[in-house]
């Protein structure tokens, strides 16, 4: 007496709901997910990110721009600090015009930003997200939350007037 499912029908478990029923869960399973997915990138409520004490040069910095290497990334990110980091490369002119951005608004915003060289930087977890030089990547608590592009269009606007560039910054940092 077992019944075979016609093709095509609910299994047994959902076609008893009504479809109030089935609205609800289909609500609360994609609203989860719009909650989960806004939670985890930062998206939900727009928080802007507030750079660990430790970057904000109170007196003002000897340096702007400070070389790390990958032990120093690594304990900055095993110490949830929120930091700029610039991924570098000597040599390149887009790079130079880059670095000179990133040195005019760490000046004016009285911080400390960060600098690793690319090829240092393919031996950490940056890479996943980096693929080519240079970018400027913003950490939230030792959370990658965004970085510049070098290979897309949208982001070219950034490389080629400051004004775009700190308005990209401005975007994600907390005013300094």
């Amino acid at each position: 007496m077992n019944k075979k499912p016609q093709k095509g029908a609910l299994p047994v478990r959902l076609s008893g709901l009504k479809v109030w029923q089935l609205v609800l869960l289909l609500v609360l399973v994609v609203g989860g997910g719009v909650v989960f997915m806004g939670a985890i990138s930062g998206w939900f409520d727009g928080k802007k990110i507030d750079l660990s004490p430790e970057v904000r040069c109170e007196s003002g910095c000897e340096k702007h721009l400070v070389d790390i290497g990958v032990a120093e990334y690594a304990e900055l990110l095993a110490k949830r600090r929120s930091f700029v980091l610039m991924v570098d490369q000597d040599g390149c002119n887009t790079a130079d015009k880059l670095r000179e951005f990133v040195e005019t608004y760490a000046a004016d915003a009285d911080i400390k930003v960060y600098r690793m060289m690319f090829g240092e930087m393919k031996e950490t977890s940056l890479h996943d997200y980096v693929k080519y030089y240079p970018s400027v990547v913003l950490v939230s608590n030792g959370r990658v939350v965004t970085w510049l592009k070098a290979d897309e269009n949208i982001d070219a606007d950034k490389y080629n007037d400051y004004s775009s560039f700190r308005a990209w910054m401005g975007t994600y940092l907390h005013k300094v």
